[in-house]
């Protein structure tokens, strides 16, 4: 007998944008997989013959999982509006959605300037003064990756001119969260982007993270952060509550930052897609944006066991990582459905799946307009996933 669906769990859903094919956060799961096994295949074959072969497949498997969803129906490709190259330079893509690497030859924008006055620091604490003077970098290019290396070697890493999640930390050490509100950046237009650290984030073993108004035309579920950041938590429980990581966007009420930079297209794993203009715009390159750059460092500072984004209007529950667990917990005291959504390149709950898939990563969409009685429910939700999970 076949068991009846759970009716709050829906199909999962694939939405045409102009992000190009769409593909479940499972499916991109899977891709990076089969590329990953393909690559170590390739790399054992030494034959000449074989190797011929292997340029063109290495190429294919480094290509997922970006390229496999391109076999999509002709229906939905026809719903695709016409893509347009960016036109300011661009990094190369990234195609390891879980990937370690934060920036790299080519990388370009605010990450670089991060790591350009990091690596400054260092090199006066070591030489007495940097080896780069003038303007902080925004472009990862020669000069760039020699200094890197120096920095690698100085410490004893590997020495590959790539700033990956070990050297970065290295260099520029997550900054410490304390009780209360942290500044933790810049926009764009230079206002402050803060977070506020509920209970003890040093002792809790459930460390919560909580983001509201990523896009700043999406700040519905800001009511629900503020009732959080105002409660007690209980013991072994900490929030970290993000409230607005886009303050130009909040200000102007835009999706996007004060550059048109959609930052949930930003992340790790991003790739070039939408042109300049279109509301989901990924910018230059990986992290390219002060906002993102900030929304890296809280998760290297909080640590999060769990995290939970805000959005609007989908009206559903989509999940990455653990949070496949924890989904239809949420959605029955909430009220909303699980839907799993399409995986986004360049996504933050991509990017939180693929790289740290035992962390319960939520998304909630709620409607607009969002009922009262919706609020006070999001509120229950938040808080037995968060002592629960």
């Amino acid at each position: 007998m076949t068991p009846a669906r759970n009716p709050l769990i829906a199909a999962p859903t694939r939405r045409p944008t102009p992000d190009g094919p769409s593909r479940t956060r499972s499916q991109t799961r899977r891709d990076a997989s089969v590329a990953r096994r393909l690559a170590t295949v390739l790399t054992a074959v030494t034959s000449a013959g074989a190797l011929l072969v292997t340029g063109g497949a290495a190429q294919a498997a480094q290509a997922q999982p970006a390229q496999v969803a391109q076999s999509a129906s002709a229906a939905a490709a026809a719903t695709q509006p016409a893509q347009q190259a960016p036109s300011a330079p661009t990094a190369p893509a990234d195609t390891r959605v879980g990937g370690t690497t934060v920036a790299r030859a080519g990388s370009v924008g605010a990450i670089v300037s991060s790591i350009d006055r990091a690596l400054r620091a260092s090199e006066i604490r070591n030489f007495g003064k940097p080896t780069r003077t003038g303007a902080v970098a925004v472009h990862f290019g020669p000069q760039t990756q020699d200094r890197v290396k120096s920095f690698q070697r100085r410490n004893k890493l590997p020495v590959t001119g790539v700033v990956d999640e070990r050297t970065y930390n290295l260099l520029r050490p997550a900054t410490k969260l304390t009780r209360g509100l942290n500044t933790v950046g810049r926009s764009v237009q230079g206002r402050a982007i803060q977070v506020r650290v509920v209970g003890n984030l040093a002792t809790a073993k459930r460390r919560v993270l909580l983001m509201g108004c990523v896009h700043g035309n999406e700040c519905e579920g800001v009511p629900v952060l503020r009732s959080i950041a105002n409660s007690t938590p209980p013991a072994g429980v900490a929030y970290v509550i993000f409230t607005y990581p886009n303050p130009d966007g909040r200000t102007a009420g835009t999706r996007g930052n004060a550059r048109g930079v959609d930052l949930n297209r930003n992340a790790i794993g991003w790739q070039p897609a939408s042109a300049r203009g279109n509301p989901y715009y990924p910018g230059t390159g990986p992290l390219s944006e002060p906002e993102s750059v900030a929304i890296h460092d809280v998760f290297r500072a909080a640590r999060p066991t769990a995290f939970m984004s805000f959005h609007q209007a989908l009206r559903c529950i989509d999940f990455s990582g653990r949070g496949k667990q924890w989904a239809g917990t949420y959605a029955r005291i909430s009220g909303l459905p699980v839907k799993e959504l399409s995986a986004y390149r360049g996504s933050i709950g991509t990017w939180v799946g693929n790289r740290y898939p035992s962390m319960v990563s939520l998304t909630v969409e709620l409607p607009r307009p969002v009922p009262a009685w919706m609020i006070d429910s999001n509120i229950a939700a938040v808080k037995r996933v968060a002592t629960r999970h």
